[in-house]
C-alpha cells in the first residue's frame, strides 16, 4: 500500500461540474497548483495500480475501473495522476487517468490521507 497526504488544494482544484481531481507532488508549478491537489507521497514503493485496486481518501473507498497507460509512470516520476469520477470510455480516455467508482468526488481537505491499494 502506498500512502500520501494532501498538502495543498488549489482554489480551482475542485468543481462539482467537473468530476475530476488532478494530483501532483510538490514539484507542480504555481499555475498548476491553482488547479491541482498537491500530495506528499510518503512511501518508497513503486506504483503499479491496476483495475480492481482501491483508492482511499481517509475512510472513503473508491474502486479503480481503468488505469490509463501513463498513470503509474507519472505517479512514480512526478506524483501526477488525474482521478476521474465518471464512466470510462475508450474514445475519451485520459492516458494519465484513474477512472474510479463511485462516481462522486470525495470529501477532501488539507491533511486527508490517500491510500493507494
Amino acid at each position: 500500500m502506498i500512502h500520501a497526504t494532501i498538502k495543498e488544494i488549489g482554489e480551482n482544484a475542485v468543481s462539482e461540474q467537473e468530476p475530476i481531481l488532478i494530483l501532483f507532488d510538490r514539484t507542480a508549478t504555481t499555475t498548476l497548483r491553482n488547479y491541482s491537489v498537491i500530495q506528499k507521497i510518503t512511501s518508497t514503493e513503486k506504483f503499479s495500480l491496476k483495475k480492481g485496486d482501491s483508492l482511499f481518501f481517509d475512510q472513503q473507498e473508491y474502486q479503480i475501473e481503468h488505469v490509463g497507460r501513463l498513470a503509474n509512470e507519472n505517479l512514480n516520476t512526478v506524483g501526477h495522476v488525474t482521478l476521474i469520477f465518471d464512466y470510462y470510455s475508450e474514445e475519451n480516455s485520459i492516458v494519465n487517468g484513474l477512472y474510479l467508482t463511485p462516481h462522486q468526488l470525495p470529501e477532501i481537505h488539507v491533511g486527508t490521507q490517500i491510500k493507494y491499494k
